[in-house]
């Protein structure tokens, strides 16, 4: 349901803007209720959780966050991005096990389809970003080091873009849009975006020398 992972962006969006103080300084809490959430939730009955909408919503608004413009907003979002990131790995777990189970018991590992095993990849990739998304750990690692590490989040986003994609349901054409986006906007201000100031940079030297 397209619907409730947009709904879900939209919220966590607002929350970490007007909110993000509060979800560092209470980060621990939210995390044990999004345990909770995850214990409680029936992987074997579909819904927004076990079908992995919840925690789509909340990385695909992580996965935005770095392609914002520079300001207010982008600042506010940044600040508690590793949270998200660690609440939309827990609440992925029911998706994870229901799947995981169905696939393993019912159909056997070999016979699976393609999507399930690039979401177990994606899984795989996502335990390390989630582990080191915890200050104390990135801390310890240093900086260059944990940037490094989260260079795999583009390969996560990659997986799951093609995860979602190959399932081709009824909301193939929502997913291809959001991640065709993404990757539009992220090779902007990769590539063409540091052109135009190198551009730029000469012209305003050259005015400010005369």
């Amino acid at each position: 349901m397209m619907t409730a992972i947009i709904f879900t962006t939209i919220v966590f969006g607002f929350l970490s803007y007007f909110y993000s103080k509060q979800i560092r300084k209470y980060a621990f809490v939210l995390y044990g209720i999004a345990a909770f959430i995850s214990l409680i939730i029936d992987s074997k009955t579909a819904n927004i959780f076990s079908s992995g909408y919840v925690p789509y919503g909340i990385f695909i608004l992580v996965m935005y966050m770095g392609i914002l413009d520079k300001g207010k907003f982008k600042n506010q979002l940044l600040n508690v991005r590793g949270e998200l990131a660690i609440i939309g790995t827990i609440l992925l777990v029911p998706h994870v096990y229901g799947y995981l189970e169905y696939y393993l018991i019912e159909l056997g590992f070999i016979i699976n389809p393609v999507p399930y095993f690039i979401g177990i990849a994606s899984v795989v990739l996502l335990l390390p970003l989630a582990l080191t998304s915890f200050r104390k750990i990135r801390s310890k690692l240093g900086y260059k080091t944990w940037k490094r590490i989260h260079y795999l989040s583009y390969i996560f986003y990659i997986l799951i873009a093609f995860h979602v994609i190959l399932l081709a349901n009824t909301r193939l054409w929502y997913y291809i849009i959001i991640f065709s986006v993404y990757i539009i906007l992220k090779g902007y201000m990769l590539i063409i975006k540091p052109q135009a100031k190198k551009i730029e940079t000469p012209v305003k030297y050259h005015k400010a020398t005369r």
